[in-house]
């Protein structure tokens, strides 16, 4: 018997009861990561014609960009510090409100991208691919492509806590929610495309990951709360969305960008109405990190000591 289980199966044999279990579990993962990774592509092609399939390809692309170069590694960094800070010891308040402190810098970062980006969108592309993609739907495409780049940003930092510190029941449920959302995805992406067209397949992108990061808020939330009761306190005092200052500075810096595009005019405009449209939206920013560095004052030591965890 011991021989005739090491001897290679014939074609066509059927598959035992645990061997059937584990190729069911196999596949179901295939289908899963597949519906994630192409889904959207084959709703896109399926959905749309050859000129919007181009338009999003170009605009996706540079917001992969931003991914790839930035948040991509931001994300990482990030999970190894979460995960130094839980491995050591149970994290009491005061260590959650220290990571906690990280997910309103990529809030912050996040909303840097959803404030400028709209303004901007138009004279990025036309420095970037000329007059032909800057006068085809692109530009507001890549308008709503930013505040995509804003979700994903404040996702990635607060799953990766959750990813860190979360117990095994704790990753199976949020691996359920996940398929679940993924289910949900692909209908709510083909309703935006046939309504909305492009921006209406990066509207359902945006829905989906904000209720990825409403459950990762909410548990950082019973999580700090926890820790908090542990101590014998209550409900610890965490702020998850950055400083109200910080909020209104981007909402200024977003309408007065705004205003000085829709001064500015389209591509018959002159240079120097875009350079002030430029010079604009440098002071703008300027005022944003004013902001910062005043009423986020922890934002500098917790950066500085995720640097120093990416470098070790």
């Amino acid at each position: 018997a011991p021989l005739r289980e090491l001897l290679p199966r014939p074609r066509g044999a059927a598959l035992e009861g645990d061997e059937r279990a584990l190729a069911a579990q196999v596949l179901w993962q295939c289908a899963q990561k597949y519906a994630l990774t192409e889904g959207e592509r084959l709703v896109i092609v399926a959905l749309t014609g050859m000129t919007e399939q181009g338009v999003y390809a170009l605009v996706s692309n540079l917001g992969s960009l931003v991914a790839r170069l930035v948040l991509q590694p931001v994300e990482e960094a990030t999970f190894a510090h979460y995960s130094r800070l839980a491995a050591a010891a149970p994290p009491d308040a005061a260590a959650l409100r220290r990571m906690v402190a990280l997910v309103r810098a990529a809030a912050i970062f996040g909303g840097v991208f959803a404030a400028f980006g709209p303004a901007y969108s138009w004279l990025l592309l036309r420095l970037l691919y000329g007059p032909l993609w800057s006068s085809t739907d692109a530009p507001a495409v890549l308008q709503a492509y930013c505040a995509h780049v804003c979700a994903i940003a404040l996702n990635g930092v607060t799953e990766a806590f959750v990813h860190a510190t979360a117990t095994r029941d704790e990753l199976q449920k949020l691996n359920v929610l996940l398929v679940a959302l993924s289910v949900a995805y692909v209908p709510a992406a083909a309703v935006g495309l046939t309504t909305l067209g492009a921006r209406g397949l990066i509207a359902a992108n945006c829905a989906n990951v904000a209720l990825r990061t409403a459950y990762s808020l909410r548990f950082i939330r019973r999580r700090v709360d926890g820790a908090a009761a542990k101590e014998g306190g209550g409900a610890a005092e965490v702020r998850m969305l950055p400083h109200p200052a910080v909020l209104g500075a981007l909402a200024a810096s977003a309408a007065a960008t705004l205003g000085a595009g829709a001064w500015v005019g389209g591509g018959d405009s002159l240079g120097p109405r875009h350079a002030v449209h430029v010079l604009c939206g440098g002071g703008c920013l300027v005022g944003v990190a004013l902001a910062v560095y005043r009423c986020e004052p922890e934002l500098a030591a917790q950066l500085r000591a995720l640097r120093r965890k990416k470098s070790v």
